[in-house]
């Protein structure tokens, strides 16, 4: 009898929502593989990912089982490791937000005998490479996870200091590019045998294109940007997310995010959301954007909110995120360019 698929679901962050479908054996699959990939012998998990999303199910539910080892859940607002989480090889299964939690648990990451990080859902942040920086030659190592979905993990690479260029994404040892080109400005497209069915397929794809703008060789690719957040404003290419990631690291407890809008005159542009403990004009922050990113294009208008709100996994809720706008959304500040 075949056991039956697993349900997950999309929010539609980056196009409608919809239902995925995986086999069991397609998670077991991938847990492995990523496991003796990159983590190696663990005797304890500590998960800050929900596990009824593909990253948090696979790391903080299959492999623990796969393993056999116990796995610490600390998915609610956490301030700390646990008491019984002891002296063991430890692996963290990380989002954005948990990176925070580490940066203050830095004494207890350095009394661990071995410990290996998996970040996934979003782009790492300040606090990421404030505790690669203080966890220098204790042997800690970290890598981020390139998938979907959709398609599961794709490609890997190592989290390196601050100071230290990334590497380039790595493809994972079952996946292939599908597309036999190479070079600047591809679309990622791909082959696998863990790709999901959406529920309204008949059976699973032989391959898969992702949104996803590359620059790729044989085994391996740059990422350039998902094709939603790259915009033409006067001509000049903006990367949202490269944009939104950078500013928000350049302030502690300042969080943003850039979203693209229809312009009447320039066609493209977008509009800067931020939400800190003070208020920062629209000249500040173009000031702060040309601090931060060479020849950037200001945003047609900022908002200040509460908060940047998010999902489970740590991407932008775009419908909550303009109820909380405390203004027009479409409306330009005075001043903006």
């Amino acid at each position: 009898m075949t056991a039956p698929e697993i349900e997950f679901r999309t929010s539609g962050h980056t196009g409608s929502p919809a239902v995925w479908l995986r086999t069991p054996d397609q998670l077991r699959a991938e847990a492995a593989l990523i496991a003796d990939e990159l983590v190696g012998e663990v005797e304890q998990i500590v998960s800050f990912a929900p596990v009824e999303h593909l990253f948090g199910r696979l790391f903080a539910q299959v492999l623990p089982e796969l393993r056999g080892v116990p796995v610490h859940h600390l998915t609610h607002a956490p301030t700390g490791l646990p008491p019984e989480v002891e002296e063991k090889r430890t692996l963290f299964v990380c989002l954005p937000s948990s990176w925070l939690v580490l940066r203050h648990l830095l004494g207890r990451l350095k009394a661990l005998p071995s410990a290996v990080a998996l970040h996934g859902t979003g782009p790492t942040v300040q606090a990421t490479g404030e505790v690669l920086a203080a966890l220098s030659g204790t042997g800690f190592r970290a890598f981020e996870l390139f998938g979907s979905t959709e398609t599961g993990g794709i490609a890997h690479r190592e989290i390196t200091p601050p100071g230290t260029e990334p590497g380039r994404w790595r493809l994972l040892p079952d996946v292939e590019f599908a597309d036999p080109s190479t070079g600047p400005g591809q679309w990622l497209n791909i082959r696998s045998p863990r790709l999901a069915r959406r529920s309204d397929m008949a059976a699973r794809p032989d391959t898969w294109q992702l949104p996803d703008v590359i620059h790729r060789d044989d085994r391996s690719f740059e990422f350039h940007g998902r094709a939603s957040a790259l915009i033409k404003v006067n001509g000049e290419r903006v990367n949202l997310e490269e944009l939104a990631t950078a500013l928000r690291n350049s302030v502690d407890g300042l969080d943003v995010a850039c979203l693209p809008v229809h312009d009447p005159v320039r066609a493209e542009h977008y509009e800067l959301f931020y939400s800190f403990d003070q208020d920062l004009s629209h000249r500040q922050i173009s000031a702060r954007l040309r601090k931060v990113m060479h020849d950037v294009t200001p945003p047609r208008a900022v908002h200040q909110v509460r908060r940047i709100p998010r999902t489970a996994t740590g991407k932008i809720a775009v419908t909550a995120l303009y109820a909380l706008t405390q203004q027009e959304p479409r409306a330009a500040l005075e001043g903006a360019s």
